[in-house]
């Protein structure tokens, strides 16, 4: 981050704001008004796996259907919900101990 971000960050935070939640909003902000970003944004974190085609629609602002659309347009193929009851078993153990 540059110097100068890093000053106002500080001051703001000497001010009584909550760093993280300044940030945060700025984000929010910035890809509210970015909708090319916000779309390239949910698809690199749906590709990585680390979000859910639920929530990749709702950061790209897109329906359910139409953020699909959007995947298959740009070749990220689309995860489905376990095969089996034991693909399931072996994801539940897998998230459990990440807590």
């Amino acid at each position: 981050m540059s110097t100068e971000v890093e000053y106002i960050l500080n001051a703001i935070s000497k001010l009584g704001y909550n760093r993280e939640k300044l940030l945060n909003e700025a984000m929010d902000l910035f890809l509210l008004t970015n909708k090319d970003l916000r779309e390239k944004v949910a698809m690199e974190l749906y590709r990585e796996g680390k979000i859910s085609l639920g929530k990749a629609s709702e950061i790209a602002r897109l329906s359910y259907e139409e953020m699909k659309e959007l995947l298959i347009r740009n070749n990220i193929p689309i995860r489905r919900g376990p095969e089996s009851a034991e693909e399931l078993k072996e994801k539940t153990e897998k998230l459990l101990s990440m807590l």
